[in-house]
């Protein structure tokens, strides 16, 4: 998850470019546009990060050359601390070794309200290439489980509740019965998928409606590489225009049919926040998308240097 400062390139590379020693004999090249992309996923906004990285590379290009790499990373620790310490902090993780990975984040939420749009550019502010939707996982369980025996899976999640073979829970509204269904089935694959990210030790998003938190194990949620987000948009005019614009930029997608079934959505999402409030996961209102992702970007931060503090503790023990 972290973005190298350096590029290694030929010898025929020019001589303009600042040298940087790692190691007893080995050359790599210092670059401020990837510099400022390591400080942008950080949590540093784009404006601070390339002052730094136009600074960084003024000072280092008055020292010696080529420039050790020790002396490189503390002139950039030390700028970050002047504008903050917590990013200071992150940097150096950032640079380390990595000991915390991986980090599994779980975006739930209803239609409409962005998880797709935040899911993607937190993996482009955290480099993390591997996204997985809860939809993809429907499909394929779709391609192999027959409609007949698991009628509920091959349909949407709010009117899901149509296809239910007996009427469960009566104490429920229906359309939340249906989506729980539904959700038992997938959660199944959702949770082999976080397994194997866990396993390969490779860092993932993973967003989709199915993620009801109620429903994951406890085990997964309590796990510290594991960190769950609850996305909601409490304005209902909102909500329902950006259902309306989902759907005619989508081919596949109609607004006419989350429209109809619009009130059943707004009652999954209440539904949701109360089952998320009850664990005490953290909750994300997405009608400001920046502030939104500024705030996320905080907490995983958070957990990702726990994460590393844990790590270390175990090195020591």
């Amino acid at each position: 998850m972290s973005y190298p400062i350096l590029l290694l390139m030929n010898s025929n590379v020019s001589s303009s470019f600042l040298k940087i020693r790692r190691g007893k004999d080995k050359i790599e090249y210092f670059s401020k546009g990837i510099l400022s992309s390591s400080l942008y996923s950080i949590g540093m906004n784009a404006n601070s990060a390339m002052e730094i990285a136009n600074h960084v590379e003024q000072t280092m290009g008055e020292l010696e050359d080529p420039v050790p790499r020790k002396k490189l990373i503390k002139t950039i620790t030390d700028e970050i601390e002047k504008i903050d310490r917590r990013l200071a902090e992150r940097y150096k993780i950032h640079e380390g070794d990595g000991n915390y990975k991986p980090i599994v984040i779980l975006l739930a939420g209803v239609p409409g309200i962005g998880k797709s749009t935040i899911s993607s550019r937190l993996s482009q502010r955290l480099e993390i290439s591997s996204i997985i939707g809860t939809d993809m996982i429907r499909e394929i369980l779709r391609q192999t489980i027959s409609p007949k025996l698991v009628p509920e899976l091959h349909c949407s999640s709010y009117d899901a509740y149509k296809y239910l073979k007996s009427k469960l829970n009566p104490i429920l509204r229906q359309s939340i019965v249906g989506y729980e269904e539904q959700c038992r089935h997938i959660i199944v694959g959702v949770e082999a998928a976080i397994q194997s990210a866990l396993y390969s030790r490779e860092s993932t998003i993973i967003e989709g409606v199915h993620l009801a938190p109620n429903i994951l194990q406890s085990s997964i949620l309590e796990n510290p590489h594991i960190l769950m987000f609850l996305l909601y948009l409490e304005d209902e005019e909102e909500h329902s225009t950006r259902i309306r614009t989902r759907g005619s930029s989508i081919v596949k997608r109609s607004a006419d049919r989350y429209i109809s079934a619009f009130s059943e959505i707004r009652n999954i999402q209440t539904y949701l926040v109360e089952e998320a409030t009850k664990l005490g996961l953290h909750m994300i209102e997405t009608s400001i998308s920046s502030k939104a992702i500024g705030k996320m970007m905080d907490l995983i931060w958070d957990r990702i240097i726990e994460l590393e503090k844990l790590e270390k503790g175990k090195e020591k023990s």
